[in-house]
């Protein structure tokens, strides 16, 4: 033998491969690990680092904040006197380095004969000197200005978009209004305070976490304010940049941007460029939204690292860990060459073969004698086995013989003509089963019945073959249903030490008047049309000789459908022991409105068969259904 296909070669290779097995997903399960912590870590870095970015812009704005809300009280007390409203928007200027421009913006006409007036005060971009104006006039029409028609409209403080003031400093700016109300609660004019966004810039510059990290700020209207890098300048709405052909099923750009504009704070990953990205963002205390993207291969560089140096050392220890192993295997299984040989030899047939000595005490010792004692037991064996198999071949041979003899004892045609259609179908769960079904027409009456015996196997075939052979006689000599049930029952409870019983619905069906009588001995409710029919609670046949049956009635027309069935059906189980149920099957038959009478029996076996999905069906199935042509 080849050392290659050698024993020592072959188990070799098996312990390399579970340890390789056991190595690769010890390296994918701390990659994975490491991929979750490191993430983990990295949205957690992220999520503080923007809370700072944020507190750091919200230092700026509530300090613009409570220079106006501080001022208005000013603007209160002095709003008759003019000169001094230019004093307190030049002081709200000059004292706060992060404002640039502030104004008093009156209601209309609210002076008399000055429809607009203003007071205005703001930082000469050039000479860097607070100077004032009148803010208002036709070409300056502040009213219907972001700044002023929104805190107007809705009595509260808010912060505009940004927008270039043409009209006043001439700044690249965002407005904080104040509205402010008089005694008796009525607006006359809006405190504003202008500021650059150049602090925003200082802000974001300072903020790198990765080396291609993008940190954005937009307006509630989703417009960058500014981003650390040059791709989203000032004025490009978060919608345009949008690129349809980077969007995948399980990362999409159009809910994070949805997310963002929502004012939700989080994080999200995302797909742009075919790179796998991660985001987070929050609102800021005005409305502005924060963003901080990074690409997933800055995030994951260090857990990169780390599996590339952890897969170097294994395959190193894995090459190790061959070349130790074959030569030890080698030695040890040396003798095992011997025991091959005289394997080959029995294996031929050869019981008595000559076995090799073996001097040690250990294992191959006791496979020595092991070989010894198989020798003896295969024989014996061999010749228990040849009497075994001839009884089983025996056995299954009667059992098949059984089972045909059982279907055979069903009818197999079934009519199909312009009085009625009737189809009928029986799957055993074993070789032979308890179930049956029988029908014949005599003088213009549909005789017919169906049952379930309890148990299964040869006991409950024999049961079913009394029964039905009861149904024909009784049938042939009783007038009524329950007369016939009840003949069946009597000759059923006979000699009954076994204790078996059957459930069984018979009827008696004129095909002429359509007048089903019938009578239920503890038998699933059979369907009419669609729904489930109501019977009386009479007893299963078997038990009680002397029980009196009572029978029902109920007219039926042109196109009416009657479906019988065992428990077969409705208890039919899925893996997870999921039933199919009587709703299922109540369905079924209102889907099969429209089809004969054995379309509608093989559609339901079908539904059954699928929704049980191959599992071992538990019980006899069998089903029957009737179809009223007229």
């Amino acid at each position: 033998m080849s050392p290659a296909r050698s024993f020592s070669t072959r188990l070799s290779l098996n312990i390399l491969a579970l340890t390789s097995v056991v190595f690769i997903l010890t390296i994918g399960a701390a990659a994975i690990s490491s991929h979750i912590l490191i993430s983990d870590e990295a949205t957690k870095s992220l999520e503080n680092l923007l809370d700072a970015t944020i507190k750091d812009v919200e230092k700026t704005l509530q300090t613009v904040e409570f220079a106006v809300e501080a001022s208005s009280w000013l603007v209160a007390e002095n709003k008759d006197k003019e000169d001094y409203l230019y004093h307190i928007t030049r002081k709200i200027v000059s004292e706060n380095d992060d404002i640039v421009g502030s104004a008093i913006a009156f209601c209309p006409d609210y002076r008399r004969n000055r429809h607009w007036f203003s007071p205005y005060s703001f930082i000469e971009e050039q000479t860097g000197e607070v100077e004032s104006k009148q803010l208002g006039n036709e070409s300056y029409d502040y009213f219907g200005m972001e700044w002023y028609s929104v805190p107007a409209e809705t009595g509260k403080p808010h912060w505009s978009e940004p927008y270039i003031d043409e009209g006043g400093g001439g700044y690249l700016m965002c407005t904080y209004s104040y509205p402010i109300f008089d005694d008796e609660g009525a607006l006359y004019a809006v405190l504003t305070a202008d500021i650059t966004l150049k602090f925003i810039e200082d802000v974001l510059e300072s903020v790198k976490p990765y080396e291609h990290s993008v940190v954005s700020l937009m307006s509630p209207a989703g417009v960058y304010l500014k981003s650390s890098t040059n791709v989203k300048k000032f004025g490009t709405s978060i919608f345009a940049t949008l690129d349809s052909t980077s969007q995948q099923k399980n990362y999409n750009l159009d809910n994070l941007v949805n997310t963002i504009m929502s004012g939700q704070k989080g994080h999200m990953q995302y797909a742009a460029e075919g790179h796998l990205c991660m985001a987070v963002f929050g609102p800021l205390n005005n409305g502005w939204l924060a963003t901080i993207a990074t690409d997933y291969k800055d995030v994951l560089e260090r857990s990169s690292t780390m599996r590339n140096i952890l897969s170097l050392i294994g395959f190193l220890g894995l090459l190790i860990l061959f070349l130790t192993s074959l030569l030890a295997i080698r030695k040890l299984t040396k003798p095992l060459s011997q025991f091959s040989e005289a394997a080959q030899g029995i294996a031929k047939g050869n019981f008595n073969m000559a076995l090799p000595d073996i001097d040690t005490e250990d294992e191959v010792r006791q496979l020595r004698d092991s070989f010894e004692t198989m020798q003896g037991s295969l024989q014996e064996y061999i010749d228990d086995l040849k009497t075994t198999t001839a009884a089983n071949e025996r056995f299954e041979s009667e059992l098949t013989i059984a089972s045909n003899i059982q279907m055979a004892m069903l009818p197999k045609e079934f009519p199909n003509n312009e009085e009625f259609d009737l189809y009928a179908m029986l799957k055993p769960a074993k070789e032979v089963g308890g179930d049956l079904y029988d029908f014949f027409v005599r003088n213009d009456i549909l005789y017919f019945v169906i049952g379930d015996v309890s148990g299964k196997g040869i006991p409950a075939a024999m049961v079913m073959a009394t029964a039905k052979c009861s149904f024909r006689f009784s049938a042939h000599y009783e007038k009524d249903p329950q007369d016939i049930v009840t003949g069946m029952n009597k000759a059923l409870s006979a000699n009954n030490d076994s204790e078996m019983f059957v459930t069984l619905f018979a009827g008696m069906l004129d095909l002429k008047t359509g007048l089903l009588k019938y009578c239920n001995a503890g038998h699933n409710p059979v369907l009419v049309n669609g729904e489930y029919l109501k019977v009386k609670p009479n007893l299963a046949l078997g038990l009680f000789r002397e029980f009196t049956y009572q029978q029902q009635e109920i007219q039926l027309g042109p196109g009416s459908s009657i479906t019988l069935y065992t428990d077969g059906i409705t208890e039919a189980e899925r893996a997870d022991k999921a039933q199919f149920g009587e709703e299922a099957l109540k369905q079924c038959t209102l889907q099969a409105k429209d089809m004969s009478a054995e379309q509608t029996c093989r559609h339901i076996i079908s539904q059954v068969q699928a929704f049980t999905k191959g599992n071992v069906q538990n019980d006899d199935i069998t089903i029957m259904t009737i179809k009223i042509n007229r």
